[in-house]
């Protein structure tokens, strides 16, 4: 008997312990100043080249890429500029930043991607896995041929 009462003592004080600690954590938080978030980015921001924060050069090209947001229709849409890790499209309806898509280029597996920007129907996608350089090389290559048939 007298080990029971031993281990249900260590579990009430662990427990207080931890209720402590969570109090204390509170508490720190409440007395912190409020952490101010920028406002999520509503248009594209034009920069000189000097000043670009990007780590990816992009591509202004015009071609077509297939996206369909979660739960919805595909869309064939114009393709504006494309980069390793995102792209801007021309989108069919208006969307909001962070609603997660499917972006499909001819001849690769689909991308997971989200809106990062939206100005109107002109949309910035992010990609959230990075399109390999060797394959990125071979789209742009594919995609610049069709821009070159087609104008």
């Amino acid at each position: 008997m007298r080990m029971t009462d031993q281990l249900a003592r260590r579990r009430r004080m662990r427990i207080a312990g931890r209720a402590r600690a969570a109090n204390a954590a509170r508490t720190a938080r409440a007395t912190q100043a409020p952490v101010v978030r920028p406002a999520a980015v509503t248009q594209a921001t034009t920069l000189p080249i000097d000043e670009e924060r990007r780590c990816c050069s992009r591509v202004a090209l015009n071609g077509e890429v297939v996206v369909r947001r979660i739960g919805g229709f595909n869309f064939q849409v114009a393709l504006r500029e494309v980069s390793r890790r995102g792209c801007r499209v021309e989108l069919v309806e208006p969307c909001e930043v962070g609603d997660p898509m499917i972006t499909r280029f001819a001849q690769l597996e689909p991308l997971g991607s989200r809106v990062c920007w939206t100005q109107g129907t002109t949309t910035g996608v992010e990609f959230t896995t990075n399109i390999h350089p060797a394959v990125f090389d071979h789209l742009l290559a594919r995609l610049i041929d069709a821009e070159s048939r087609s104008a």
